[in-house]
């Protein structure tokens, strides 16, 4: 009796089960280097959308400038205020790339509220009523937002300008105090040029 060429049943099913172990190994190995590049695009995303919210806050408390102004009632305010949920000035270096008649600097408030830091700007720097600012909403998933100020003589104060009076009209240095979903507490230092 001859024997026909070809493979039994047994080592065709040897051969099935192999293949599928090596499949299944394979799509695991895939599917986690997937999630893996995921998280670190959402992670990389989520670094880079905090440090562009931290540079403009930057920009705008390294530019403060020393000019009082008017609140919508025309009181005169100091030049820069500020509380542990937020603070107000004015800045300089306000770029006109159209040349507008206007000024170079610019009226700006940061405010957390609600879980969300808001940049308020107007287009002048004494504003009415009437006007209503430009508000920006940053996305950056934030649990807490606080400002400290430091005056002349090294005290932190949680508001600016202090109660206790005898401070100039700009803090010698802004903490911020930032508290991230996912990076934690975060804490810049930022010194102010008079």
């Amino acid at each position: 009796m001859r024997r026909a060429d070809g493979y039994t049943l047994v080592e065709v099913l040897v051969a099935v089960l192999v293949f599928s172990v090596l499949a299944a190994s394979a799509y695991v190995a895939l599917d986690g280097l997937s999630r893996s590049a995921i998280g670190q695009r959402e992670h990389a995303e989520a670094l880079a959308g905090l440090q562009l919210g931290v540079a403009r806050l930057e920009s705008d408390l390294r530019q403060l400038s020393q000019r009082a102004r008017r609140n919508a009632l025309g009181q005169i305010e100091p030049a820069f205020s500020g509380s542990a949920r937020g603070l107000s000035g004015v800045r300089a270096g306000w770029i006109n790339p159209t040349g507008l008649r206007r000024s170079h600097l610019q009226r700006f408030a940061w405010q957390f509220e609600g879980g969300e830091l808001a940049r308020l700007s107007w287009p002048v720097t004494d504003p009415t009523e009437a006007l209503s600012p430009a508000i920006e909403t940053l996305d950056l998933d934030l649990e807490a937002v606080e400002w400290r100020y430091r005056d002349s003589t090294g005290a932190w104060h949680d508001q600016w300008p202090p109660r206790s009076g005898g401070a100039g009209p700009l803090p010698l240095a802004i903490e911020v105090l930032i508290d991230h979903e996912r990076f934690g507490r975060i804490r810049r230092l930022l010194v102010i040029s008079s």
